[in-house]
């Protein structure tokens, strides 16, 4: 009976074939949690850099208003009441302007002015309604507050803290301006940008996914079938035909040694057998046979 190790073949791919798809499964997985992250950790990066932007032209705005230079030639452009109440002492006027100069000159949805701990007075943009007792009359740990409603509105909402120092102008009060910004728009641009970025990794992966298991079945069924049927199936079945020529005495030639092969032992004890079988035979037809 001839042997074909076909089972045996057969057996060998698939335990070949299992562990190479899972490394490229693996692989791919590696990759794609990789570019993930990383998309999220851009995200991450892009909108700590729009909130320290914003945050920084509004502390900006408050030196503006520090920096203010009330001498006699800039004093003459406001109107005698604000005169009369700023030389006075009395600063309410001097607050309005800066609640209505803060809301015109930024885009922010709310202003209000904290002095002395106390909500003093605040504006707020079309649409926009807040409950006076919910506003904040002190800044928070740090220069701004995240919040997601505020009065009406909701999304995106950044609640800045800014100081102005008037003591060079003779008001010792410890005034403070809270804004709220609203950066729906930006952070959703981002995210929509984010988001298209892990679509497009998640697309590349999975098409390089496909060629690679494809290429990896080329090389199952083609490549990786021919080396073991050329260097361990037809060996074996070499042997095996050469044993059984053996012995049924039809085997032409000598058994060869083959020393640098995986093969010499099993090679060297059909050589024997041959050797054993042809003195079987010199004996068997001797003169005394």
């Amino acid at each position: 009976m001839r042997f074909k190790p076909r089972s045996e073949m057969s057996k060998l791919m698939y335990w070949l074939a299992i562990p190479t798809l899972l490394l490229v499964v693996i692989l791919i997985a590696v990759f794609l949690i990789y570019g993930i992250n990383t998309a999220n950790k851009n995200e991450r990066h892009t909108k700590q850099i729009l909130v320290d932007q914003t945050v920084q032209s509004f502390k900006k705005m408050g030196e503006n208003f520090t920096q203010m230079n009330f001498n006699a030639s800039f004093l003459k452009s406001f109107n005698p009441e604000f005169l009369q109440s700023f030389f006075k002492g009395d600063p309410s006027q001097l607050y309005n302007l800066m609640l209505n100069l803060t809301m015109i000159a930024s885009p922010s949805e709310y202003g209000g002015l904290i002095s002395n701990g106390k909500l003093y007075g605040f504006l707020t943009k079309s649409g926009v309604t807040v409950d006076r007792a919910q506003l904040a009359t002190a800044p928070p740990a740090g220069d701004y507050k995240m919040l997601s409603t505020f009065g009406n509105l909701k999304g995106n909402l950044l609640n800045i803290f800014y100081p102005i120092d008037l003591t060079k102008i003779g008001i010792p009060s410890k005034i403070y301006m809270s804004t709220v910004y609203d950066i729906t728009k930006e952070v959703k641009s981002i995210d929509d940008y984010t988001n298209s970025q892990k679509r497009n990794t998640i697309i590349t992966l999975v098409i390089t996914g496909v060629i690679a298991l494809v290429l990896f079945g080329l090389l199952t069924t083609v490549w990786l079938r021919y080396l073991i049927n050329r260097f361990i199936a037809s060996p074996i079945t070499k042997l095996n035909t050469m044993a059984e020529e053996i012995t049924s005495g039809t085997f032409v030639g000598d058994v060869v040694v083959d020393s640098g092969s995986d093969f010499a032992a099993l090679q060297g004890l059909l050589k024997s057998g041959q050797l054993i079988l042809r003195k079987f035979d010199a004996d068997m037809s001797g003169p005394n046979a």
